[in-house]
């Protein structure tokens, strides 16, 4: 039957949950409060300020920065090795099927092909350039 009661209990709020031996503290309490937090900004103005840590911050951010590009670059220098080596027995591939292509009279798909394989060609062998671009650009956020 304690399921099927359908009256409400309230058992309290939760700053009683949350502490059940502390009360509401009255209003007079947070004068000494207020006056101290007050003071406060005076106190830290007055402190004095050392920046030569900013200065090593900034110098070992940098080198952070730098360290963590140069891993970046090393980490797909395989992949882009891989990519380089390809790209030449392909380029070839496709010259040579350009070049048949033009020998039977279709020239218009001959330099289509040939324009193909030469874009492409200087794109592979241009992407670790565009690599560090990137890396270097995305190193100053």
């Amino acid at each position: 039957m304690l399921f099927a009661s359908k009256k409400i209990q309230t058992v309290g709020t939760v700053r009683e949950f949350l502490n059940p031996s502390s009360t509401i503290s009255s209003k007079k309490d947070f004068v000494p409060l207020i006056a101290a937090g007050s003071a406060l900004p005076l106190f830290l103005h007055t402190m004095p300020t050392f920046s030569f840590a900013e200065a090593a911050t900034t110098a070992s951010t940098q080198s952070i920065k730098q360290d963590v590009s140069q891993k970046i670059i090393t980490a797909f220098d395989p992949l882009t090795d891989l990519v380089g080596g390809l790209s030449y027995p392909l380029a070839f591939l496709a010259f040579s099927a350009a070049g048949i292509y033009w020998m039977l009279g279709n020239r218009e798909k001959a330099v289509q092909m040939m324009q193909g394989a030469s874009i492409g060609y200087i794109i592979v062998h241009l992407s670790p350039m565009l690599m560090r671009l990137l890396v270097s650009v995305t190193a100053g956020f």
